[in-house]
């Protein structure tokens, strides 16, 4: 049922959470509105200060394109994971694609996720290939590889590291990176967004490791729609509170998903790697806070009570 549901009525509404970064998602939004299949609607959540918000530039881009167009201009909105949680009781579609807002798509893009469906209507969640993901040496994916394992496994990195330019078959995937991702609208009426527990950087793997309960492993990434993130540096964490808000999101993971883990051993390994990274961070910077961030995240995260 759910396949024919699908297949008959394949509408995509993309979802653009924003905070400060008006240049990024006007280059975004256009690059959206070039595509050769045009999406059902757009949802913009944007908890920019109110000076960097332009509602009028964007309506008057779709004013003759036929498509729905949700702007939420909100300051109290509080992150990227409340946001699309908000998004959810917007949305129109059959499916829903997520977008960070410093990502440009090529044209083909939601094209080519549109055929992938088309093709294998099973497929729950799917992830665009990054054309400009950074190249990973071999003894970085090892380590990664190595300290990821149990409930952190992440497979990510290898697989994106092994497609080929002319690479066409779609790869199976642990995890899917949640500001490029495609869900089917019953994936995300069915798991809701965890809105209590502050995560940010591990929201994208905390949301796959539920959903992964939940449906049959059906994640993957389709090599032929690509796109590129920038990864902009307005409104970005620290490298510094980055590595103390790594190891409370690694903890409360943890907490999250005790009974599914190898006796702890997967996150003692992990922690280890984030310690000796953020040791060779304060040598690299010359800068003895890294450790100490770490060790205040170790207690911070162990301090800090899960909500249900």
């Amino acid at each position: 049922m759910v396949y024919l549901f699908f297949n008959r009525n394949m509408t995509f509404s993309i979802v653009i959470p924003t905070k400060n970064r008006p240049k990024q998602l006007i280059a975004v939004f256009e690059s959206i509105l070039n595509q050769k299949k045009i999406p059902n609607q757009i949802i913009i959540i944007d908890q920019s200060d109110d000076d960097k918000v332009n509602k009028s530039i964007f309506f008057k881009l779709i004013k003759k394109l036929k498509l729905i167009l949700n702007y939420i201009h909100d300051k109290k909105i509080n992150g990227l994971v409340e946001a699309k949680h908000l998004s959810i009781s917007l949305n129109t579609c059959n499916y829903v694609t997520f977008l960070d807002d410093d990502i440009i798509l090529e044209k083909n893009y939601l094209y080519e996720i549109e055929n992938s469906l088309k093709k294998s209507p099973d497929m729950i969640g799917l992830n665009g290939f990054i054309k400009n993901y950074p190249k990973v040496s071999l003894t970085k994916r090892l380590i990664f590889r190595i300290t990821h394992f149990g409930i952190f496994r992440d497979n990510r990195m290898s697989i994106i590291s092994s497609i080929k330019p002319n690479s066409i078959n779609p790869k199976k995937v642990d995890v899917l990176s949640g500001g490029l991702s495609t869900w089917r609208r019953d994936v995300l009426d069915s798991v809701p967004f965890d809105i209590k527990n502050g995560f940010h950087a591990y929201e994208d793997k905390e949301f796959s490791m539920r959903v992964f309960k939940k449906f049959s492993k059906c994640f993957f990434i389709i090599p032929q729609a690509k796109l590129n993130h920038y990864h902009s540096e307005v409104n970005r964490q620290t490298k510094l509170n980055r590595v103390q808000n790594d190891v409370i999101e690694i903890i409360m993971l943890f907490k999250k998903n005790w009974n599914f883990s190898l006796m702890g051993l997967d996150l003692i390994v992990l922690l280890f790697g984030l310690l000796v990274n953020s040791i060779m961070l304060s040598i690299k910077f010359k800068n003895h806070l890294f450790v100490k961030n770490f060790l205040e995240g170790i207690v911070k995260g162990f301090q800090k009570g899960l909500n249900k």
